[in-house]
């Protein structure tokens, strides 16, 4: 802890005698604390203090977490026996609002702190924290650098929308950091009114800082904004070119379409895939061609997946083949999707064979997909198949095909149906006897 708090510069003696040098604290609104009681300055303190001397890793993945897990309840459910729930409550305690002035000028300290992660935790709990604006509004403008970064990380942690005008503002500092940071907060808070100022860091000369421009702006989803994004795909960088085709994506411009259909070709996957997601988002339509040779000729499993979920998006009747070949892909992840794809296809009367097989595939996922869809599709002669799937050991598979016997409305079914209304699940006793309802109409 000395070690820390002696980095923390001068804020570390107000906080050893017990002051808060700076505006009153009167607390301010924080959102999703669900009523928790927030850590106080010994709990913050030892906290930070052990995140400085563990495992990069380990800080980095803690930091991440933070304000992303749920209150533990009762704190005794889910722990091993010899297991005390002594550190339940502290851990609660620091996903709720901090509020105690001591904690909150050790977390202002703590943004000047040499451990980067360290320095990330303090400004995610003081965003988080009942710190008024004016405290995060004057470290904006604080002569360190690392000081305005970590202020700018805070400030978009929690929509603080005040601080939209300093954010704004911090865009044009000196230091790629801050600015960069002051970007991320802009995508954070989406408020349309920062649409100008971010177009300005798109064209800044730090690549960092257009890199954040270019990921805040797809987060205001303004598709009036996309055409000063679409030239990032041609940028160097492929971060770029990713973020950029995340960003058309989130903005959903119709002239975009072209663009994005180009970068399925570039060189690096991440970029492919973004565009991939991109012209599922957009419902474009022009893409599918393309994506249905992607589906089978992408080098990368995670694209052939995504195209196939793209493909079933698009709903064209067209891309039945490419999907049926993609049951036989390499990766079971591909097979799975490219199963629920054919589900989402339209007028699709005649199920493949291919998808009859896969219907009763020793991969439970798949079979559960196959399954679903052949009830989708309700080809008479796959109510054999269904029929024979009223049998597995899964409940949902079971499920899928009473459901998909009753859509089909064959009176050669009501045997298999009646044979159901035993089955060892309530619900797909209740199915059956809705499915031979239906039959029986």
């Amino acid at each position: 802890m000395i070690r820390l708090i002696s980095a923390a510069s001068t804020a570390s003696i107000a906080l050893a005698a017990g002051l808060w040098f700076g505006p009153a604290l009167t607390p301010v609104s924080v959102n999703g604390d669900h009523g928790r009681t927030g850590a106080d300055s010994a709990r913050v303190a030892s906290f930070l203090t052990a995140l400085g001397r563990t495992d990069p890793v380990i800080c980095d993945m803690i930091a991440d977490q933070i304000g992303n897990f749920w209150n533990s309840g009762d704190g005794t459910l889910g722990r091993f026996a010899d297991d005390p729930a002594l550190a339940q409550g502290p851990k609660d305690s620091l996903s709720g609002s901090i509020t105690d002035p001591r904690a909150v000028t050790l977390l202002v300290a703590s943004l000047s702190a040499n451990d980067a992660c360290v320095r990330r935790v303090a400004a995610k709990l003081l965003g988080r924290s009942a710190a008024p604006n004016d405290v995060l509004r004057e470290l904006l403008t604080n002569p360190s650098a690392r000081i305005r970064e970590a202020a700018a990380y805070a400030a978009g942690e929690n929509d603080r929308h005040e601080l939209r005008g300093p954010l704004e503002h911090l865009l044009g500092d000196s230091g790629a950091g801050p600015a960069a940071m002051a970007a991320w907060a802009l995508g954070e808070l989406q408020d349309p009114a920062s649409e100008r100022a971010l177009i300005e860091a798109v064209h800044s000369a730090s690549a960092r800082v257009r890199l954040a421009g270019v990921w805040a702006l797809g987060e205001l989803q303004d598709a009036g904004a996309a055409k000063e994004v679409v030239p990032m795909l041609r940028d160097a960088d492929p971060a770029m070119r990713a973020v950029a085709a995340e960003a058309l994506g989130e903005m959903k411009s119709p002239r975009t379409g072209a663009a994005l259909v180009g970068a399925l070709t570039d060189r690096a996957t991440p970029v492919r895939l973004a565009a991939v997601r991109a012209l599922s988002d957009l419902h474009e339509r022009s893409a599918i061609p393309a994506l249905e040779g992607m589906v089978l000729n992408d080098p990368d499993a995670e694209i052939r997946r995504s195209a196939a979920g793209a493909l079933g998006e698009l709903s064209e009747p067209r891309s039945l083949d490419p999907l049926v070949r993609a049951l036989s892909d390499r990766d079971p992840d591909v097979q799975r999707q490219a199963a629920e794809a054919i589900g989402n296809l339209e007028e699709i009367s005649k199920a493949p064979a291919a998808l009859v097989r896969a219907a009763a595939s020793p991969d439970l996922e798949l079979r559960r997909r196959a399954t679903r869809t052949l009830g989708k599709i309700g080809d008479p002669a796959t109510a054999q198949t269904l029929a024979d799937r009223l049998t597995d050991d899964d409940k949902d598979v079971r499920l899928s095909a009473v459901e998909g016997l009753g859509e089909m409305k064959l009176p050669s079914t009501v045997a298999s149906l009646t044979r159901a209304l035993n089955d060892r699940d309530p619900e797909v006793r209740r199915a059956a006897a809705e499915a031979l309802g239906k039959t029986r109409e």
